[in-house]
């Protein structure tokens, strides 16, 4: 009976561990997300150009109005917004301003 009951624990145990990986991958985002100050003449049209990475535009501007709880897709020049960046972004820096979210590329082929 002790052996039968063992084997019941550990397949538990392996079948929480099991959802405890599954969680993790789920959970694990390929973006992390960035404050930015709208600059005039900035739209979310123009800001996904910039910042979506491999998200298609309609992806990026819904994370950020569900973000930044947006009415609609009016943003107004000075106020920030939450954005979200792809892990593996690459992009240069614009202006002064956006010199603290260069991201440097890297080589993923050297070893």
């Amino acid at each position: 009976m002790g052996l039968l009951q063992r084997k019941h624990y550990i397949k538990i145990l392996f079948i929480v561990s099991l959802l405890i990986i599954a969680y993790i991958f789920i959970t694990d985002e390929d973006f992390s997300y960035e404050q930015i100050t709208i600059q005039e003449g900035d739209t979310l049209w123009t800001l996904a150009d910039r910042y979506k990475g491999d998200m298609t535009k309609e992806q990026w501007i819904r994370l950020v109005t569900a973000e930044n709880n947006l009415n609609g897709n009016h943003i107004i020049a000075g106020d920030t917004l939450i954005i979200p960046i792809p892990k593996n972004a690459i992009y240069i820096a614009v202006n002064e301003e956006e010199i603290q979210s260069i991201k440097v590329a890297r080589n993923d082929y050297e070893k």
